[in-house]
């Protein structure tokens, strides 16, 4: 079994990664595979995002939907960034019609050629590497089929053999949508259901700017213009959200997500995450003093645990809570 670490939808229409994009060439346009919206790299020269991933993982797997661009040049290397700097991944390769394996910038394996469009079609991807320096694996499935099936050492001459980021990079435009990491093997087709607030509850201890709490966050894109505030310790809001889809979707997993800042202070904190039949389950970020995504993953139910299921996804609240300093 996959085990889902974030999923990421852009479905809220502002880039999640603003400050990761190297150089900063990601637009978030009004083409998707799912939803609204997706992930652009719009530049003519390489455009580099990177993921940081915690926890010194060997293992790491991603599931995206890519939509290249419509000629010949190279288009998409994805992988993982070692904490010495080295990539790990595969390449879009369109004149041969191949993804292939690389290692540290040298290919060690032609993929199996598979008729790939380039333009204005959507493919699945997902790409599974594991690190180690005898049974190390790089292995990558387009559209279910497998083109790509290395084994053996995936760890270069002196490099440190952990997971720093998760690596993309576009030589021009590319669209990227549900965006899914995880560990222990191929994650499958995920998408990135998107589920807004609907209402308060009881538990609302925050100001709004206008209106009701939940009122000022359910906004399609995400707006800055209106928001909840709050200057006290612990004033938490928990607001009810949509009904999930569960006769078109099976869930793998909740991601909670909010945007924030903090404001004429210095080592405040918030919690974000989900409340399930009263079981509440956060993580606590560091806030900055400018707007950020900060998100909360939870491949299970923290009522049980348990697999999650329609009801329990219909019944479940979002919360945030103020760590104040």
């Amino acid at each position: 079994m996959a085990v889902v670490l974030n999923a990421f939808g852009f479905e809220n229409g502002n880039n999640p990664f603003p400050a990761l994009w190297q150089p900063n060439g990601a637009t978030i346009p009004n083409v998707a595979k799912t939803g609204t919206y997706s992930y652009l790299a719009n530049t003519t020269t390489a455009c580099v995002l990177r993921i940081p991933i915690s926890g010194a993982l060997t293992d790491l797997a991603v599931s995206f939907w890519e939509r290249p661009a419509a000629d010949t040049a190279d288009k998409l290397y994805v992988g993982v960034e070692l904490a010495t700097g080295e990539i790990v991944g595969i390449r879009d390769d369109p004149p041969n019609g191949t993804v292939d394996a690389y290692i540290d910038g040298v290919k060690v394996l032609d993929g199996d050629p598979l008729l790939l469009t380039w333009g204005a079609v959507w493919h699945h991807v997902q790409l599974h590497i594991i690190l180690d320096d005898v049974t190390g694996i790089i292995e990558a499935k387009i559209d279910g089929h497998e083109v790509v099936n290395y084994p053996g050492d995936t760890i270069p001459v002196g490099a440190t053999g952990t997971v720093a980021a998760l690596y993309f990079s576009s030589w021009d435009d590319c669209y990227i949508d549900d965006l899914v990491i995880g560990t222990d093997g191929y994650l499958g087709d995920l998408r990135c259901v998107d589920i807004r607030p609907t209402a308060d509850t009881a538990q609302d201890d925050w100001t709004p700017s206008a209106g009701d709490n939940y009122s000022t966050i359910d906004e399609t894109p995400a707006s800055d213009a209106d928001y909840n505030e709050t200057n006290i310790n612990t004033d938490a809001d928990e607001l009810a959200l949509e009904d999930f889809d569960g006769v078109t979707y099976t869930p793998r997993a909740v991601t909670a997500w909010i945007r924030a800042r903090m404001e004429g202070a210095t080592g405040d904190s918030i919690k974000v995450g989900v409340v399930s039949n009263a079981v509440e389950s956060v993580t606590e970020h560091l806030l900055t003093a400018s707007y950020e995504y900060y998100f909360h993953t939870d491949d299970e139910n923290p009522d049980g645990p348990a697999a999650w299921d329609d009801a329990a996804i219909d019944a479940l609240l979002l919360r945030y809570e103020a760590v104040i300093a």
